[in-house]
C-alpha cells in the first residue's frame, strides 16, 4: 500500500485501517489528510509522494500545447465526447494553474544582481570653471 492507495480510499475505510495498523486514539475524530499521515507514519511510507514538476509557466505551457493538439486528433477522427470534455477540464485548469504562477512569481522580491546599484560607481569629477558656460564670458 503506498500514500496513493490511502489517498483514494474513504474516510470509513481509513478509520478501519487505522484501527488495524496502528494503536492511535482519537481516530473516529481525525480528519482524512491526519489519518493519511498516521496510517504512512506507522506503515513506514513516505508521506511525501513524488510530486510532477510544475514549477515553470514554460514547462505548464507547453503541455497545454500538446493537450491541444490532442483534442485537435479528437474532433477529427472520431465523436469520443467524454475524452474531449476531460482534455478541455485538464486545459482548463494548466491555464488556471500558469495563472497563479505568474502572479507568485510577481510577488515573489526580486534578488539585485550582482551589477546592480550596489555596484561601485566611478564618482564624477566636478566641473571646472573652464568648462562651464557661464565662466566663459
Amino acid at each position: 500500500m503506498d500514500i496513493e492507495d490511502l489517498k483514494k480510499m474513504t474516510l470509513p475505510k481509513l478509520k478501519e485501517e487505522a484501527k488495524k495498523i496502528t494503536e492511535l486514539k482519537g481516530v473516529s475524530g481525525m480528519k482524512k489528510g491526519d489519518l493519511i499521515k498516521a496510517i504512512a507514519k506507522a506503515g513506514g511510507i513516505s508521506y511525501e509522494a513524488p510530486l510532477k514538476d510544475v514549477t515553470t509557466i514554460r514547462s505548464v505551457k507547453q503541455e497545454i500545447q500538446a493537450l491541444k493538439k490532442q483534442k485537435g486528433e479528437l474532433q477529427a477522427s472520431s465523436q469520443d465526447r467524454i475524452k474531449l470534455k476531460k482534455i478541455r477540464r485538464k486545459i482548463k485548469r494548466l491555464k488556471r494553474l500558469t495563472r497563479e504562477l505568474a502572479l507568485k512569481a510577481s510577488k515573489e522580491p526580486k534578488e539585485p544582481s550582482p551589477a546592480g546599484p550596489e555596484s561601485p560607481v566611478a564618482p564624477e569629477s566636478p566641473a571646472t570653471p573652464e568648462s562651464t558656460p557661464a565662466a566663459s564670458g
